[in-house]
């Protein structure tokens, strides 16, 4: 299983200043993690215009999703908004 994120969701979980986040560092090993450049700032941008939402964090992962990827996801309402806006047939996981 190809694990990708971007760096903006693992700000949102990363909260380790002292090497206590032993089992995440091992996870995030294993994902491969993908910058966000000006482009794919634009798409989020027009996507987030599209479903009419504003969270630029979820709008990169919909579009870093390929078809057939699952989404696992703790926002599964705004992140089906989303996929539904983008046209991508990705399966969600709400966790």
């Amino acid at each position: 299983m190809e694990l990708r994120t971007h760096p903006l969701v693992v700000s949102q979980v990363w909260r380790d200043y002292r090497g206590r986040q032993v089992n995440l560092a091992r996870l995030l090993k294993a994902v491969d993690i993908i910058s966000i450049d000006d482009s794919m700032g634009r798409a989020c941008g027009a996507l987030l215009g599209k479903a009419g939402m504003s969270d630029p964090i979820d709008a990169a992962v919909v579009l870093l999703s390929r078809s057939g990827d699952r989404i696992a996801t703790s926002d599964p309402n705004d992140i089906e908004r989303l996929i539904e806006a983008a046209g991508r047939r990705v399966t969600l996981v709400p966790m």
